[in-house]
Order: C-alpha cells, then sequence, then structure tokens
C-alpha cells in the first residue's frame, strides 16, 4: 500500500484492493468506471486505487476494523506482583479446591456407609436382646460351661422348624448331616 501523489489517501494495487475487499480481481474490473470515477488511476505499472474509492464504491464497509491487536494481561498487577505469579497462583488455588471438594465427596460417602452399618447392628443387637428362642432350654446349673440344649434337632412330628434348616432338611427331615 501506497500513497497517492496528492499524499491524501493510502492506495492499493488491484490484487491488494480485491483482497482488502473479499472479492475477485474481476469485481473490481467489473466497477473500473465506479472506481475511476471515485478517483482510481490506471498507470503503466498497475491500477491505483484510494481507500476512499473502494469505499464509495460499496466494495469495502464504511468503517474499518480496528488493527489486530491482540490482548495481553498487564505485566504487573496493581499490587506489585508479576501478573505470571498471580496467574500461577490462581490455577495452584483452584487445583486445591477441586481436590477439597473430591476429598469431601468421599468422607460424605464413607460417612453415609458408616451410617448404614451402624443401622444394620443396632437392629442385629435388637433382635438378639429380645430373647432367646424356643428350642434353647434354660440353663440347669449355676456353672456356665454346663449350658445345654434341650433338643437341638427337634422331633419331625413335634412340627417345629429350626429357622436354620435348609427347605431340603424340612422336606426330608429323616435324612443324615
Amino acid at each position: 500500500m501506497t500513497t497517492n501523489e496528492h499524499g491524501t489517501a493510502p492506495v492499493m494495487g488491484l490484487a491488494e484492493a480485491a483482497k482488502a475487499c473479499g472479492v475477485s480481481v474481476s469485481t473490481i474490473r467489473r466497477r473500473k468506471d465506479i472506481l475511476l470515477s471515485a478517483g482510481a488511476r490506471i498507470t503503466s505499472t498497475g491500477w491505483q486505487i484510494p481507500i476512499p474509492a473502494l469505499v464509495s464504491s460499496g466494495l469495502m464497509g464504511g468503517t474499518t476494523p480496528p488493527p489486530d491487536v491482540s490482548v495481553t494481561p498487564a505485566t504487573v498487577s496493581p499490587v506489585g506482583i508479576p501478573d505470571d505469579m498471580v496467574i500461577q497462583e490462581l490455577e495452584s488455588l483452584r487445583a486445591r479446591l477441586v481436590d477439597a471438594e473430591r476429598r469431601a465427596a468421599v468422607a460424605e460417602a464413607q460417612a453415609v456407609e458408616r451410617e448404614r452399618v451402624i443401622q444394620v447392628q443396632a437392629t442385629a443387637l435388637r433382635m438378639l436382646e429380645a430373647g432367646t428362642p424356643a428350642w434353647v432350654a434354660p440353663a440347669t446349673s449355676d456353672s456356665p460351661s454346663d449350658t445345654r440344649v434341650s433338643d437341638p434337632l427337634p422331633s419331625p412330628a413335634s412340627g417345629a422348624v429350626l429357622p436354620s434348616q435348609s427347605r431340603a432338611r424340612r422336606l426330608w427331615p429323616f435324612t443324615r448331616r
């Protein structure tokens, strides 16, 4: 891009103008009359098209986008700490937060499981404290080692069924173990 002989506006060649406008070279050539009346010239070295001529012919928008400037953070924060250190500290804190949330979720799951185990054990204890089963006889002597079971296997004629007996044992009570 150069400036025209008057130095008032930058000028472009034919290919540059087509690329800047996002159109083909043939589209620029088809608008030759409009561009020439707006200030473009065709010389022995090629086209010289001023940017205002492209705008007035409708090939280029009336406003141009700002130069492509990437947004970069300041190198030092307002408190005087370099931004790289602040960003690293922020990432470190985020990682620690994720780790703490994961550990809290694991601890919560463990607490729920332990509560369930406590409830099961409490139920089992209540069942044990409810009393002795009918098929266990009370102790006949004062010696704790002399505890006897009245009839560990009740007779089939009595109709009593042990809770631990299998279905096959209840159906065929005369088989041996």
